[in-house]
């Protein structure tokens, strides 16, 4: 029940997420990115799962990190070790796939994206598109979501993607929340501020939220002349 996106562009990674939730056997509305220690993360699968993995996840983080492999490396620990746990009780539905995003160093370098499969695999892409909704935002994200952007418009199309597929999956809902991280050559001075992190604002969502709409009304037209 979600639908996330990740997609590494000209100047950085964009990671972008509906905001549905299932908990027990009601929906409801929430965060599914989560930035710890200037990484971002967003998930697919059970929340409660989930849910162990952030705490296990801010556990093995607090000891300090000094690359984005490294944490790949605990990420997949850390996913791999729920599996295993759920496996049995659960099934196949007892998976948890992780988008990770980040500084390369974690305060500079270069932006890159990672997937890290439910058995505990990680690996380097160009782009992802997972969960329920994956599908549907394939095929307008093989098309929109080109490495030659920058963040600001591989985000604004990432939210723009994310409003489409609301229509198409029931599943999939409420207003994306999109992180941008973009790539930073030097470490910051002392007394400047990190902020690697920055998130696509209010008005450009809704703007996103607009332009969908035009678009699917257009559509009929567009295909059939």
């Amino acid at each position: 029940m979600t639908l996330i996106i990740g997609h590494k562009c000209s100047d950085g990674v964009v990671l972008a997420a509906d905001r549905k939730l299932l908990r027990g056997e009601e929906p409801h509305y929430g965060d599914k990115i989560f930035e710890i220690g200037g990484v971002v993360f967003a998930f697919e699968g059970l929340t409660g799962i989930r849910d162990d993995f952030l705490l296990l996840l801010r556990s093995e983080l607090a000891r300090g990190s000094s690359s984005l492999y490294e944490v790949k490396l605990v990420v997949e620990d850390i996913v791999e070790q729920l599996w295993r746990r759920y496996e049995q009780r659960l099934g196949g539905g007892a998976y948890l796939g992780a988008l990770m995003a980040g500084l390369e160093n974690i305060h500079s370098g270069n932006a890159e994206l990672y997937y890290v499969h439910p058995e505990g695999y990680g690996e380097a892409v160009p782009y992802r598109c997972s969960g329920h909704g994956a599908n549907y935002a394939h095929a307008l994200a093989k098309f929109l979501l080109l490495p030659e952007l920058s963040v600001e418009e591989s985000a604004f199309r990432a939210a723009f993607i994310i409003w489409w597929v609301e229509d198409l999956d029931t599943t999939v809902g409420g207003p994306p929340q999109v992180a941008m991280i973009r790539n930073r050559p030097s470490v910051p001075s002392s007394g400047q501020a990190a902020g690697a992190v920055e998130y696509l604002s209010p008005g450009d969502v809704e703007r996103a939220r607009r332009l969908a709409n035009r678009k699917k009304r257009a559509f009929p037209g567009l295909m059939f002349r």
